[in-house]
């Protein structure tokens, strides 16, 4: 492929991962508040698919300080959205678990984005919203193995 059509899409896929996060952020604040950030999302995802975890793990798994996770997590723990306990009896060791509330704003949450990203999306015909993301799973494969769901009939 020459440089131009490499140039073309690294400036659209920039410029539709833009468009997304605004999107995302906007609805977000809309829906839930203006206090919520995707950092909560973050944290609240990685706490559903891994289990509970200390703070420091926690914060190594998503590249950020432990200064600042423990304030993420004060925050959400305001919220209700999480939880740290003692890991062990007799030791200093915290861990943090997501509580059903947590749990329930995530929901609302990914509702949210893929509603934003069905709304960006759209122009989209079927058969080229399925080659997307066939396109995607082969460059991002989340789930290694894990089939795409067949395309839904309109």
């Amino acid at each position: 492929m020459s440089d131009a059509i490499w140039e073309t899409l690294d400036r659209d896929l920039e410029e539709f991962r833009r468009r997304l996060r605004v999107h995302v952020r906007r609805a977000t604040r809309e829906a839930m508040g203006e206090a919520v950030g995707n950092a909560a999302f973050h944290i609240i995802e990685a706490l559903e698919r891994r289990g509970p975890m200390s703070p420091s793990d926690l914060a190594s798994a998503l590249q950020v300080r432990t200064s600042t996770m423990t304030a993420h997590l004060d925050r959400l723990e305001d919220l209700g959205w999480v939880l740290r306990e003692v890991a062990a009896p007799g030791t200093n060791r915290v861990r943090v678990l997501v509580t059903e509330a947590g749990l329930g704003a995530i929901r609302r949450y990914v509702a949210l984005r893929r509603g934003v990203l069905h709304d960006l999306l759209s122009p989209l015909p079927p058969e080229q919203l399925q080659a997307l993301a066939q396109a995607l799973h082969a460059c991002v494969p989340v789930q290694q193995g894990a089939p795409l769901p067949a395309p839904e009939s309109s």
